[in-house]
């Protein structure tokens, strides 16, 4: 630091001590641990942000998805305001830049949560999409209209007055991928990047190419890290191109990559969201359109 005429700034200077989820909170060796830099004391937080995104001490994601929720619901806000203002064929652009550039922002590294943390973003994806695409006209009509003014027959409201427009045909005539999808395209091309240019080093040297066939990757183990999960992503959706080496052109793959998963988002059930509309898996259920 001397050398490199850097100054730290101590009153910004934190450290994290992380651990796994336990009961109790008693036998933690390092619970009283004090870092000292110089005489100044660190202190210990149990979340920071670095970049943008916010880490926790038990990597869980929790407190970054809370703030993305946050950030979300605000953005879903401001385009119910100025939706009726921008004219229909702007929305998609609308879309794009006020709320999946925040979704998908570092998405490779917290897209990992549990599911039930992802769900509730995906709840939000979906109310964003029928706010800016789905049919106002009809909602408005529905609400508006005093039930004794219906016939007999509708004045007593069922399930299907309550029911939400479907967003699936939304999402198709949009080209929207989900949440879900999203995460598998940025973990693929992040990795093809990674392994294309070898850098950074740092990841690089984590992945293990296979002997019997370069462009694929062996999985040492089943932890929850970018490295295993990019490399089932990677080994899951790269034989659907059939790559011969990295020598690949980034931008072209990149939107074979997302036909490819807007073709298996749509395939199972046109209306209804199924499990399978993100089995990546099934990726490679229909070549003949990519």
């Amino acid at each position: 630091m001397v050398l490199n005429k850097l100054h730290v700034n101590m009153s910004k200077c934190c450290y994290i001590h992380f651990k796994p989820y336990t009961r109790s909170e008693n036998h933690e060796p390092y619970a009283n641990l004090e870092l000292e830099i110089e005489g100044f004391r660190i202190k210990q937080c149990t979340e920071t942000r670095f970049l943008g995104v916010i880490i926790d001490d038990k990597l869980n994601w929790d407190a970054h998805i809370k703030y993305l929720k946050r950030k979300l619901n605000y953005a879903v806000a401001t385009l119910n305001r100025i939706r009726d203002s921008i004219p229909n064929h702007m929305h998609r652009d609308l879309y794009y830049t006020l709320f999946e550039s925040h979704m998908s922002y570092c998405i490779s590294a917290w897209g990992s949560a549990a599911q039930f943390r992802i769900n509730s973003l995906w709840m939000i994806q979906k109310h964003c999409v029928r706010i800016l695409f789905g049919n106002k006209v009809a909602y408005l009509e529905k609400k508006n209209t005093c039930a004794r003014v219906r016939p007999l027959e509708q004045q007593i409201l069922g399930s299907d007055f309550y029911k939400l427009e479907s967003t699936k045909p939304l999402f198709m005539n949009n080209q929207i991928l989900s949440i879900h999808n999203l995460y598998s395209y940025h973990c693929f091309t992040e990795t093809l990047k990674i392994l294309k240019l070898r850098q950074p080093i740092a990841l690089f040297d984590k992945y293990n190419p296979s002997d019997r066939k370069s462009t694929l990757l062996l999985s040492s183990s089943s932890s929850s890290d970018y490295i295993s999960r990019s490399t089932l992503i990677w080994n899951d959706i790269a034989p659907t191109f059939k790559l011969a080496d990295f020598s690949v052109k980034i931008g072209p793959l990149k939107k074979q990559l997302k036909k490819a998963l807007l073709l298996m988002q749509h395939r199972e059930n046109p209306k209804d969201w199924t499990v399978e509309d993100y089995n990546i898996k099934k990726i490679m259920g229909d070549k003949s359109n990519l």
